[in-house]
């Protein structure tokens, strides 16, 4: 019985209700665990007005500011990032074994934020808030913005300026 009204939910609503968890597929427990949690708590950080002027602080190469593709989307910043953006284990991908600082990544304009797991889990396990903030900034890029220039340390920076504190 109850799978026949599941069946009825999705029918009727188009399986398109609210989210309930952000879209996170890590192998990793506990990085997943943590990267869910700062993903929620940027989130909770993108519904306040001030962190949100970030979409008008940053242009992508085409010169339009992040904000019109964000509008193109018909969702809010809080949304856009907790449906629309993936993060997914990038423990295996050659900017995760190379690189010895980057714990999460993605190309402007794609939905895909791929998390350096072991570095990601060790960099914020006791850093929530800073994991909050690089999240925002990977929302960003997946928004269109790319980097150098501005730098990561702006983007990062501006990020967390607008959005930072408790």
């Amino acid at each position: 019985m109850a799978w026949w009204v599941a069946v009825v939910l999705v029918v009727a609503f188009g399986g398109q209700g609210p989210r309930q968890t952000p879209r996170v597929q890590v192998a990793d427990s506990e990085v997943q665990r943590l990267v869910k949690g700062a993903v929620l708590g940027a989130k909770h950080r993108l519904e306040r007005p001030e962190c949100q002027r970030l979409l008008t602080d940053f242009q992508n190469r085409e010169g339009r500011l992040l904000l019109d593709r964000l509008e193109a989307t018909g969702l809010a910043a809080p949304e856009y990032l907790f449906d629309r953006v993936w993060f997914v284990d990038g423990a295996g991908t050659p900017i995760c074994q190379r690189d010895e600082r980057t714990a999460a990544f993605t190309a402007p304009g794609h939905q895909v934020v791929h998390i350096c797991t072991a570095r990601f889990g060790k960099s914020f396990e006791n850093e929530i808030v800073a994991a909050e903030i690089i999240v925002i900034h990977e929302m960003l890029h997946t928004l269109g913005l790319a980097e150098n220039p501005p730098s990561t340390r702006e983007i990062t920076e501006q990020v967390r300026r607008r959005c930072g504190g408790s």
